[in-house]
């Protein structure tokens, strides 16, 4: 087994990194970022050496899994992590390595390889498109865009700049900084700060008007169950819209829950912890309403 209570990898640098046109619309084109298999191999050859690491895949009620395996040295016992690949609708050939690719990398995540990408804004580009018919295109359908300024926290792993160009042009099609004095801020950075604030702060005399104010706060900070459901379903009516699908949010539970059979609508207070954990992971996104 390995020993190490706690192993960190190395955040993603902006070389790490791949930009793809996830939606296109009138305004612009909605730009994912991703890890490829290559990087996440790359990392676990850095962090483990390459005989300290392995990979498996099995094919579970027609899906394709992929485990990942980890060791301190080669006379340990390999820790594995396992996770699902999602078809990628390629009618080339290729399907199946590139289902067996996604499942690589999304056990890869659950080792926490990239997993800081989820702290990502929702990047709306500012792409030219055109119309054809009732569907809007890439103006330059072979554009190619790539991520050439990324800055996370240190201590929180969380994002807090980022900037895109396109590469034939050199044109930045979005920019962006984490103001974390602002509500976004607020919602995505927990800092270590605050727990060692707690720790020192000293008793003071509140008045009713503060006393009335922190209480505010605190119900803002964790709303009941319900609230957070509610809230929960609007954003992922947000996602829909901008999207046109389901998907991200699936995504988010399986991170959180380990699968996506779970419905939040149905969580009991047991699972209160998990739901606000999805609740803040859509925010993180950007799904916020």
């Amino acid at each position: 087994m390995i020993e190490k209570d706690n192993i960190v990898f190395p955040l993603l640098t902006s070389e790490d990194i791949e930009v793809k046109v996830k939606q296109i619309t009138k305004s612009g084109a909605l730009l994912l970022l991703y890890k490829t298999a290559r990087t996440d191999a790359k990392i676990l050859d850095d962090v483990f050496g390459p005989l300290n690491w392995t990979c498996d895949i099995k094919e579970v009620k027609g899906n394709l899994y992929c485990g990942i395996g980890i060791r301190e040295n080669t006379s340990k016992d390999f820790v594995w992590k396992w996770d699902c690949g999602i078809e990628s609708g390629q009618n080339d050939g290729q399907e199946v390595k590139a289902e067996s690719s996604d499942a690589f990398k999304r056990a890869a995540s659950r080792l926490g390889i990239g997993r800081e990408l989820y702290t990502s804004p929702q990047i709306w580009g500012e792409i030219a498109t055109v119309q054809k018919g009732d569907k809007w295109f890439l103006e330059d359908p072979y554009a190619k865009y790539v991520v050439t300024k990324i800055k996370f926290n240190e201590e929180t792993r969380v994002m807090t700049e980022l900037e895109i160009r396109n590469v034939k042009t050199g044109v930045v099609v979005f920019e962006w900084s984490l103001n974390t004095t602002g509500a976004m801020g607020m919602k995505m950075v927990k800092t270590v700060g605050e727990k060692e604030e707690e720790k020192t702060t000293t008793k003071k005399t509140k008045t009713e008007k503060e006393t009335t104010t922190e209480k505010a706060v605190d119900s803002q900070e964790k709303p009941d169950l319900k609230s957070l459901v509610r809230e929960i379903g609007n954003m992922v009516k947000n996602l829909i819209e901008k999207e046109g699908s389901a998907d991200s949010y699936k995504q988010i539970v399986k991170e959180v829950m380990g699968n996506t059979s779970f419905k939040c609508n149905t969580a009991t207070e047991d699972q209160y912890d998990q739901v606000l954990e999805i609740r803040n992971k859509m925010v993180a996104h950007g799904y916020g309403v």
